[in-house]
């Protein structure tokens, strides 16, 4: 049977408005959960949330300790036993490209050590999207701590960061907090994501080179099935010759897209 182009124009058409008015009601494309305004929290001109700190300078002066200090986490809505830092590391200096972490020790690391074990590992988190912030997963899935309905913090009940070390890390530049001051310094494709991620954590390690001896995990879901093999990938590739060696031992996906030619 021919089908005629009327016809085909007509299914369209209905497809396109039944897409539209789903649309109203959810996103297609970005399934993350929005936050609507909450009548009870009204920012005000007065609110003042400091000033970015970049964390590369301190590495790159050898003031490790005087970085280390700065980036520690110091906030009354945080609860007193939930030990973090935070802060941002240059990837590419020539478009300011800078990448936001933050990274939370774990609890329980010297149980490890005290059985004769490495101590806790580090696992990197990262979301998927692509385009999400990687404090989705911290706030509502592995963190150690969630936002209530009122946001306000509540310590999750079991979290990574119990024997883990925990670092979150808003990937590529432009997504979340992460930012760059030129169109140049987006990444194109998962290679250049990889190089700026293994940038980034050449930086991590430096600062707490505690870690350095650990057990490295790459782990991540959805388009994180993208962004996980491409950091795992330039690591094994770059190791050999790094100035700072990863002791990566393996990655974890979950729920990733890893179609290899989209």
């Amino acid at each position: 049977k021919v089908v005629t182009i009327g016809w085909l124009l007509a299914v369209f058409w209905v497809c396109a408005t039944v897409t539209q008015t789903e649309a109203k009601r959810r996103s297609f494309i970005n399934p993350y959960p929005r936050f609507k305004k909450a009548a009870f929290y009204q920012p005000t001109a007065g609110d003042d949330v400091g000033e970015p700190l970049f964390l590369t300078p301190f590495i790159a002066n050898k003031s490790i300790e005087a970085g280390r200090n700065a980036a520690q986490v110091n906030h009354s809505a945080i609860p007193s036993d939930i030990k973090s830092y935070s802060g941002y590391l240059t990837v590419d200096e020539a478009t300011n490209s800078n990448l936001f972490f933050w990274y939370f020790p774990a609890k329980l690391d010297s149980i490890g050590a005290a059985a004769g074990g490495d101590g806790a590992p580090v696992v990197l988190w990262l979301q998927g999207g692509p385009g999400a912030s990687s404090l989705y997963g911290l706030f509502t899935e592995n963190g150690p701590f969630s936002v209530s309905s009122k946001l306000k913090i509540v310590p999750r009940k079991f979290s990574w960061h119990l024997n883990h070390h925990l670092i979150y890390i808003d990937n590529p530049v432009g997504t979340g907090f992460s930012f760059t001051d030129k169109d140049e310094g987006y990444a194109r494709n998962e290679t250049q994501v990889g190089a700026n991620l293994h940038n980034a954590l050449q930086q991590f390690f430096t600062l707490f080179p505690d870690l350095q001896s650990r057990p490295f995990f790459v782990t991540g879901e959805s388009y994180g099935g993208k962004y996980v093999p491409a950091v795992a990938h330039t690591i094994h590739r770059q190791n050999q010759n790094a100035k700072v060696k990863i002791n990566l031992a393996g990655i974890a996906i979950g729920n990733g897209l890893c179609d290899p030619f989209h």
